[in-house]
């Protein structure tokens, strides 16, 4: 990414240079490209008159009088207000960010073209139904529309890099959706992790630092919620999970998992502490008598927004165009992904189920494309992917993909051993597309529930609330059955570790007006260990589901502002356990003594302008280097250890209650939590003054929304947003990860925040990371920023007539004449 960098330098200065000669002539070339809000435009391609009225926020609200116009406009007003974006996202998806970028890029084009995200997408493209197919071609037309109407404005990324954008077409909006199916998937790079571990430190030792979810919970549905207890166990957990048919390891090389995490940065994808939070409560824990539903994604931190709100309605609703739905999507793909129409209303949140495995393939000494497998030879597909740097082949990759998946091993450093990756994304046809029509479509709990049979990848933890009082919860995905083992570890490919089909969509979890009177999910175990099925081992930490479940239950009647109280709590259980075992140590010096007096009073709230949580999470980082450091010696491997955040911090604090633990070494626990506390208060002094008072968390803990081409100075003062100080960190409900060192900086955040008030959904609030435009120095390109940090929100009005009342403009589309 050198090249790119100073590449984007040279340019930059010159497009500052001109902005400064120019003055207001550099701000109109820059802001030119800004959507048009307010007027009438005639369009090639609208069939009737389609009304776009935009809120004060900015989000557009369509209303469309037959369901291709509807789908049109959604293309039309996204490629208005996102169209790099979208453009940026479906290079990635297609491995094409070299055409984008140059020669700086080609690594992550090989890595992408390997995996064949593109190739899985045109399958899917094949596979797609006459109405599926309907609604993307629409969509699609109405991007075009706006591009052809709009080459001379287009946004100024375009012509910092010299490109324009080329047609939409429906595989761009597929390979999105495989794009956020690996960002959300697992979870080979878990199997890679433990594969190295097992080899540095055997069995035994390797289960200390990846340790089994707590057999007690809490789980999304507890017994008390329903009961899943079965004769008929598919699978065993005797330990055997973690070892090859033979009780042995096969090693597979020294994975460099720095590298692929590194790569995944670059991306903006598959960062750890990805996750999400939301939660149901019935009428009869609410204030309203009707549900709240709650809904927050943690994704990569970025510029622009990952989402997209907006409102669909057809005028008039009928069975010809059913649409009539709010709530937020991806830049570039139709439909609503998470929100509600006229009688439902839905959230989600990422299961993480154990989709992926690597299989150790092993080829013919004599053909090089044959792969052994129940004994036989068998031809390898080559599929050859043509790499070009700005449209010029600069090399074609011969991908070898096996009755597993593609051979992944040119692009994981470190890896020796031809390594295929099975993945359900890859390996089926998707129609998750159908099931989000099917879902904004949707009237009742059975629809809801038939409308996710077709979604298979990502899992997703659906949370479910109708206008008629009811809640539920159901786990969808395509989630494999094995014949032997689950997952854990690469296997042979020679045929004894096959899957065999999926768990039945009737036998996923899922429950309806459960006695709790609430559902909550926070990408925790989904159902006790008595389940039939395997579905992970890779569970996230249960804070923050612990956290939601306690303040769910603090209250008998939870208003609007309740839900809103608790998507803002910056409680940190794992630093409040770490707290006891700090507040013990005898401080030496004046300043520890003056720091521990911030500790002891701390109440465990990560605010940005606390002390004490600033003082003991910068000594759990010094804890982890100092407990682990001395047994792994390979700094890489500690590395990704650490950069895994759930693993290394619910090993730590079990390890803190049981201090004769051999990895405590010769200092032993409480001298190692002594050290590791000195190392903090230093480090906050050299760094932020020798003053406590100064330590606040938020000087420490930042979001920077960064833009792809934000890295390089000057450009990340145009399109870059922040640094800001921000509260919450690992494990809180107001999610904002941070890098495991110095200086703390977010790397994934909650991403959007919505309450739906069922009662009226005129009531439901939603703020977004950024704002509404992707366009830099529009009025919506960063309002929101503040907003999101301090946990406030926009109302999001769903009704024409509430509509009316935000309104900031009205574009209205009309059919081209027709030439003579």
């Amino acid at each position: 990414m050198r090249l790119l960098k100073r590449t984007l330098q040279i340019i930059a200065l010159g497009l500052i240079t001109a902005m400064v000669v120019g003055g207001s002539v550099g701000y109109w070339f820059i802001t030119k490209s800004h959507p048009q809000i307010e007027g009438t435009l005639q369009v090639k391609g609208v069939q009737a008159r389609v009304e776009i009225v935009r809120d004060t926020m900015g989000i557009p609200h369509i209303y469309a009088a037959n369901q291709d116009d509807l789908f049109f406009a959604q293309g039309y007003v996204q490629a208005q207000d996102r169209l790099w974006q979208m453009d940026y996202n479906r290079h990635i998806g297609r491995g094409t960010l070299s055409e984008m970028f140059g020669a700086a890029t080609i690594k992550e084009d090989r890595f992408l073209r390997t995996m064949g995200l593109a190739r899985a997408a045109r399958l899917d493209l094949a596979a797609l139904t006459a109405d599926e197919t309907r609604v993307l071609d629409a969509y699609a037309r109405g991007v075009n529309a706006f591009i052809e109407t709009h080459r001379d404005n287009l946004p100024i990324e375009y012509t910092i890099l010299g490109i324009t954008p080329a047609p939409w077409v429906p595989l761009d909006t597929l390979v999105w959706a495989k794009v956020m199916a690996y960002n959300l998937g697992g979870n080979y790079d878990a199997e890679l992790l433990r594969q190295s571990l097992i080899e540095k430190f055997g069995e035994a030792k390797a289960r200390e630092l990846m340790l089994p979810y707590p057999a007690a919970g809490p789980f999304i549905i507890p017994p008390e919620a329903k009961e899943f207890t079965t004769h008929n166990r598919q699978f065993t957990t005797d330990g055997s999970e973690w070892r090859m048919a033979n009780g042995e390891f096969n090693s597979i090389g020294n994975p460099d998992l720095n590298a692929l995490a590194d790569l995944h940065a670059t991306l903006g994808m598959r960062g750890p502490e990805i996750g999400s939070n939301d939660w149901v409560i019935d009428g009869t824990k609410s204030t309203t008598g009707k549900p709240i539903l709650a809904s927050d994604q943690h994704l990569g931190i970025q510029m622009p927004s990952v989402w997209y709100q907006v409102g669909l309605h057809c005028a008039p609703q009928n069975d010809a165009c059913p649409y009539n739905v709010a709530g937020v999507t991806f830049p570039g793909v139709p439909g609503v992904v998470v929100g509600h129409n006229d009688r439902i209303a839905w959230g989600v949140t990422n299961v993480g189920p154990d989709v992926q495995d690597l299989f150790i393939e092993e080829f013919n000494p004599q053909n090089p494309n044959q792969s052994k497998f129940n004994g036989k030879w068998e031809d390898i597909h080559i599929a050859e992917e043509p790499i070009k740097v700005k449209n010029v082949i600069s090399e074609t990759l011969k991908v070898q993909v096996t009755r597993h998946g593609p051979i992944m091993t040119p692009v994981l450093a470190g890896v020796t051993k031809p390594v295929a990756l099975q993945w359900t994304a890859l390996r089926e046809r998707s129609h998750v597309l159908g099931s989000v029509l099917m879902i904004n479509r949707a009237k009742n709990w059975e629809q809801f529930r038939a409308a996710l049979k077709l979604w298979d990848a990502p899992s997703q933890n659906f949370v479910y609330a109708d206008v008629d009082g009811n809640i539920g919860y159901q786990m969808p995905g395509n989630v494999p059955i094995r014949t032997k083992g689950t997952g854990a570890v690469p296997v042979s490919g020679a045929g004894e570790y096959e899957w065999t089909g999926y768990i039945p969509f009737d036998e996923l979890p899922f429950v309806f007006n459960p006695p709790t009177h609430f559902i909550a999910t926070a990408n925790n175990a989904v159902v006790p260990p008595s389940y039939k099925y395997w579905i992970t081992q890779d569970w996230s930490a249960p804070y923050r589901q612990q956290r939601i479940v306690d303040l769910l239950n603090a209250k008998d009647k939870l208003s609007v502002n309740d839900i809103a109280a608790i998507q803002a709590d910056v409680y940190s259980i794992p630093l409040a356990q770490l707290q006891k075992y700090v507040s013990a140590l005898k401080p030496e010096g004046f300043l520890q003594e003056r720091a521990m007096e911030y500790v002891k009073k701390w109440d465990g709230r990560l605010t940005t302008d606390n002390i004490g949580g600033t003082i003991v999470e910068v000594t759990y980082q010094r804890l982890a280097r100092n407990l682990y450091g001395p047994k792994f010696g390979d700094d890489q491997l500690l590395r990704a250890y650490l950069g895994t955040g759930d693993d290394s911090r619910r090993a730590t604090l079990s390890l803190l209650d049981n201090p004769k633990s051999d990895w405590w070494g010769a200092t032993g626990r409480d001298e190692l939590v002594k050290k590791s506390f000195a190392e903090a208060v230093d480090y906050l002094g050299s760094q932020y003054g020798d003053a406590p008072v100064e330590w606040r968390w938020g000087r420490l803990h930042t979001a920077t929304f960064n833009h792809p081409l934000g890295s390089v100075q000057p450009l990340d003062r145009i399109f870059n947003a922040g640094p800001i100080g921000v509260p919450g960190g690992v494990n809180t409900v107001f999610a904002t990860s941070l890098r495991s060192n110095a200086p703390y900086a977010s790397r994934s955040i909650t991403s959007q925040r919505q309450i739906i008030d069922v009662m009226n959904f005129d009531n439901s609030v939603h703020v977004d990371t950024t704002g509404q435009s992707g366009q830099a120095f529009h009025k919506h390109f960063s309002d929101q920023v503040l907003l999101w940090r301090d946990v406030r929100y926009t109302t999001f009005a769903f009704t024409r007539a509430a509509v009316e009342k935000s309104r900031e403009g009205a574009l209205v589309l009309l059919p081209s004449p027709i030439a003579p």
